[in-house]
This record gives structure tokens, C-alpha cells and sequence, in this order.
């Protein structure tokens, strides 16, 4: 899956200054050193990153990430989408449309793991609010219709009305909605990202001028004679 943020020095951003790269999550230390020494991001000079524009293959996540996410946290949810099955990031794409607990990078990240995904229904062969009707007509989940009924039976009224009762929604992945019996965990707190996630680091080069620059400072005045 495509996952890919255009980043840029936000100082030369700020300054007219086109200085932007892009870089493909998840990702490494190295790849993202190699891409803040692109666009001139040193952690001296210039600290600060900015996200121009995102290309992921999941439509509705970019408009929720926002220009200043940081670069370790989009990697943790690259990660959790990686490790998600075929069927999972059907389901994923399904929630994300449907709008429940996404509201931030925080609820994605979180949204991603099992425990969260699993409460979720989703019928990829229900499209309209008619093949809702019939599906629970056909599983007998409320009541058993006879079957000469069913000849008269409105399956797009019942449907529908069912789908509003329960906050059920129509995605183009299927019909999606949430089992109230489970509370959303929040497995990731937006404070603390787990270090197998963090990936951010300055150039080489940067960290050794900070190095010697604080060894300087901190080092004695010789005195004069």
C-alpha cells in the first residue's frame, strides 16, 4: 500500500524557499536523514519539517494526518497498517469513511490494532440498503419472515432504518458499522511513541557540530597570565 508524504524545511517553506522531498513510509533512521539532508533540515539552522501534501492508498486518512505530524508518528501508523491483512485494511478503509473514533493520527494509529478493528462489521456484499434488508431477513438476526411474506416485504425501508438505528453506514468497501458492546482501547496514548516506531534522527553531521559546539561550551575559559 502507498503511503508516501512530501516533506519540507519549514524555515525555507516560510521564506519562499523550495526545499521539499519525498519520503515513503514506513521508513528508516538512515532514509530520513538521508531526506532531511535533502531539503537542508540540519538541526541547527534549520529544525523543523513541515508535510506538503500526502499519497496514501487509503482515501480520507491525508486530510486527518495534517502538515505538522511528526515523522515518527506516521511511521507508527505505516507500521500498524503494514501488519494488517488484505481483509483488515478493507475493513480499516471502511471505518475511516464511516468517521467513527478518527479524528486525529491518534485514532488511526489506534484504530489499527486488533483489538479496536475487530468491533467492527463489515458485509463487503451489502452495497445498497436493499441488500441490507435481505441480508438480515435471510439470517433471521431479529425475526424469521415468512416466506410468502417476503414477496411483500419493503428490504430497502428495513434495511435503511436498521442502518440509522445501529449508526450502520454504506462504504464502497460494504456496509460497516460499530458493535456498541466494545469500548474503543486507546493503546497509544498521542504522547509517548513506542521506540520501535521512532525513526526521526538529524543528519550525521548536524549531531556532531551540536557535539562539539556543547563540548566548547562547556569546556573552561584558560586563563590569561
Amino acid at each position: 500500500m502507498e503511503f508516501t508524504a512530501l516533506i519540507a524545511n519549514l524555515g525555507k517553506y516560510a521564506a519562499g524557499i523550495v526545499a521539499e522531498t519525498p519520503l515513503a513510509f514506513p521508513t528508516t533512521t538512515e532514509q530520513v536523514q538521508k531526506a532531511l539532508q535533502t531539503i537542508g533540515v540540519d538541526g541547527l539552522k534549520y529544525e523543523e519539517v513541515i508535510v506538503k501534501e500526502y499519497s496514501i492508498g487509503i482515501a480520507g486518512v491525508a486530510s486527518l494526518l495534517g502538515e505538522y505530524a511528526h515523522i515518527d508518528e506516521l511511521n507508527y501508523l505505516a507500521k500498524r497498517l503494514e501488519c494488517l491483512s488484505p481483509e483488515d485494511l478493507k475493513k480499516f478503509a471502511a471505518a475511516v469513511r464511516h468517521g467513527e473514533y478518527v479524528c486525529s493520527v491518534q485514532d488511526l494509529i489506534n484504530l489499527a490494532y486488533p483489538c479496536n478493528l475487530e468491533q467492527f462489521m463489515l458485509l463487503p456484499e451489502v452495497k445498497t440498503y436493499e441488500d441490507y434488508g435481505r441480508y438480515l431477513v435471510d439470517t433471521k438476526r431479529d425475526f424469521s419472515l415468512p416466506r410468502g411474506a417476503r414477496f411483500y416485504f419493503n428490504y430497502e425501508e428495513y434495511g435503511e432504518t436498521t442502518a440509522i438505528n445501529e449508526n450502520g453506514d454504506l462504504t464502497p468497501q460494504g456496509y460497516i458499522c460499530h458493535d456498541r458492546s466494545g469500548s474503543f482501547q486507546q493503546i497509544y496514548d498521542g504522547k509517548e511513541i513506542p521506540r520501535e516506531y521512532r525513526v526521526f534522527q538529524y543528519p550525521l553531521q548536524a549531531k556532531v557540530k551540536r557535539h562539539n559546539n556543547q563540548k566548547e561550551r562547556d569546556s573552561p575559559k584558560c586563563k590569561r597570565r
